[in-house]
């Protein structure tokens, strides 16, 4: 998450774009949630129909600004009105909203969140002050106020250039470009001054303004400065998805969805172990929601509020494994960064790493890996200062882990390190009772994504999905019914059989319409006589389709492909050339 991102949740700020006729052109999220709407429903409406109590008809006359404090659904808000002239185009009205209620109750751990991220701005080594596009000041760290001997609290709202002098901020917000300034001299020290514009959406909305002093560039201590500050703005982008987890306002164990016995005895066990410190290994098919399960395990977890990082071990190749968990230092190796870099390892102190995957990682990482979990200490790669580490390990793979270790591809000691508590989960096709609540949940997220109100499945559509053996498990259902959206006519509110995948409708319509568990003999990829087939041939056949239709729904765009089957782009072409002669075939 970028820093201007987290300081406007900090500041618990929306954005409304409104067109001269009154028309909304764009909203936010929290906006939205304020006037209990959703983002997709509120495009295209007059203001007024979702805000009656607005004052944007006065602004719309006067073209005048409007600061006022309104209630909105019993919560006390600042509103502000800011009429444009030409912003890309567009001719109207901003208007920003600012809660002044207290957190309610039930957002008690959302705001525990945003505290958080207000404490590691100010945490900072280095001066932070981040500006609106009038250059007024809407956030400054410690350190800034302190380096420019102001007060915080006296500068918030005005304008940053009349009383810090030497910045170009006004400058940077018109023009657009950043700008760097060495040796400034104020009040007998000497500073470096970065600035940037903020862009949104291809618009100027703000800017930042960073200071750092030379004494403190040219102290002993800057190297440790400057780890410092990457550990920092690396947990920030590592926090970006437990803030949009928190954003549901539900528990984390509503997330795991399902209403069978299996999904239900699950929710409990991952409940218990939540609660206390043992290293998890999580074992179950490909798309069954390994990560869904150990991101819930920690959001439970006395670890909540520290980072969760996720590394796949099987989309990293090798050589690059190493300094991914463990960072390495400026000249470890050609093309280094320079200052170096903090590892996973390292961004996960306090917190959670998920080893996803782990089935695929190489026998000299394993030892590696051991080594850290008995002695809870590592080095960054060519550096030679221990670093000691507090984290909880979670480990996950489709793979048999016995048998890799029977074959001497899995190390005994690590499995018996990682695997203190075991958890299988079973695949879709074990649990039909949970297919309709999966594809509603996955209907809803789609409609936020593509911004279209569907009301669900027709009676066909349903009992096709039921009637299908998912090899693919919930990935496989999440991508049949994006496919669905991708085929569905305007004005088309409902999910027809029509807009399922060809292949899906066929294998069920050879069945006779009745839902059988799969035996060991019974091949759900043809509607001929029964033949054997291992569960990895099943698997295999499920992605290559899976393949084959995000590349065909992509038109051959590897990159795009890959986010439609939610794996990374170097996992996708790992599985094109594992399975390249059935592709071309």
């Amino acid at each position: 998450m970028r820093v201007e991102t987290v300081v406007a949740r900090i500041l618990n700020t929306g954005c409304v774009l409104i067109d001269g006729w009154g028309v909304v052109c764009s909203i936010d999220w929290e906006v939205a949630q304020l006037l209990h709407v959703e983002p997709s429903e509120a495009l295209g409406r007059r203001l007024t129909e979702i805000f009656p109590e607005t004052r944007l008809l006065e602004v719309l006359v006067t073209q005048q600004q409007l600061l006022t404090e309104q209630v909105i659904n019993k919560r006390k808000v600042r509103v502000g009105y800011y009429p444009v002239t030409t912003v890309q185009d567009f001719s109207g009205v901003v208007m920003v909203v600012e809660s002044l209620s207290p957190v309610p109750p039930e957002n008690q751990e959302h705001q525990a969140l945003i505290d958080l991220y207000e404490g590691i701005l100010s945490e900072l080594p280095l001066g932070l002050a981040v500006v609106n596009r009038q250059g007024r000041v809407v956030f400054m760290n410690d350190y800034y106020s302190q380096s420019m001997e102001c007060s915080s609290e006296v500068l918030m709202g005005l304008p940053l250039q009349k009383h810090v002098p030497f910045s170009k901020i006004a400058e940077i917000l018109h023009i657009g470009k950043p700008r760097l300034q060495i040796d400034i001299e104020y009040r007998g020290k000497v500073f470096l001054l970065s600035e940037s514009p903020i862009v949104s959406r291809g618009q100027t909305i703000g800017g930042i303004s960073k200071v750092l002093s030379r004494e403190e560039i040219e102290g002993q201590d800057f190297r440790s400065l400057t780890q410092r500050v990457q550990v920092l703005e690396n947990k920030l982008l590592f926090y970006k998805e437990e803030l949009l987890e928190l954003r549901s306002q539900r528990s984390p164990l509503d997330e795991i969805q399902g209403k069978s016995s299996e999904i239900l005895k699950l929710k409990q066990v991952v409940e218990r172990v939540a609660q206390h410190d043992a290293n998890v290994l999580i074992t179950g098919e490909s798309g069954t929601g390994k990560g869904l399960v150990a991101q819930t395990i920690h959001q439970l977890s006395p670890r909540k509020e520290e980072p969760f990082i996720k590394i796949n071990c099987a989309a990293i190749p090798e050589n690059l494994l190493e300094s991914e968990l463990f960072g390495y230092e400026e000249g470890a190796f050609t093309g280094a960064l320079k200052g170096g870099k903090p590892g996973k390892f390292e961004l996960a102190q306090g917190g959670t790493i998920f080893l996803d995957e782990i089935g695929d990682m190489p026998l000299t990482m394993q030892a590696k890996i051991l080594r850290v979990l008995q002695e809870k200490s590592f080095e960054r790669i060519g550096g030679s200062k221990t670093l000691t580490v507090n984290v909880r390990i979670i480990a996950a793979t489709h793979r048999n882990l016995v048998k890799l270790i029977d074959e001497g591809q899995f190390r005994l000691d690590l499995y018996y390190r990682i695997a203190v508590i075991s958890m299988d989960l079973p695949p879709l096709r074990k649990r039909p009772l949970d297919i309709q609540p999966l594809a509603a949940e996955i209907i809803q997220k789609l409609q936020v994504k593509y911004g279209r109100p569907i009301h669900g499945l027709t009676t066909k559509a349903e009992k096709i999905l039921h009637n299908y053996s998912w090899p693919g498990n919930v990935r496989e259902l999440e991508n049949v019914l994006e496919y669905a959206f991708n085929f569905l006519e305007p004005g088309e509110r409902v999910i027809a059989e029509s807009h399922l995948p060809s292949h899906i409708i066929q294998l069920t319509s050879s069945s006779k319409e009745v839902r059988k568990p799969l035996s060991r003999d019974a091949n759900p990829f043809s509607d001929t006589q029964p033949v054997n087939i291992s569960l990895e041939d099943a698997v295999a056949k499920a992605e290559i389709e899976a393949i084959l239709r995000a590349l065909e729904l992509t038109q051959g765009n590897k990159q795009a492909a890959a986010r439609v089957l939610g794996i990374h782009v170097s996992g996708l072409y790992q599985k094109l050339k594992k399975y390249a002669d059935s592709i071309e075939s």
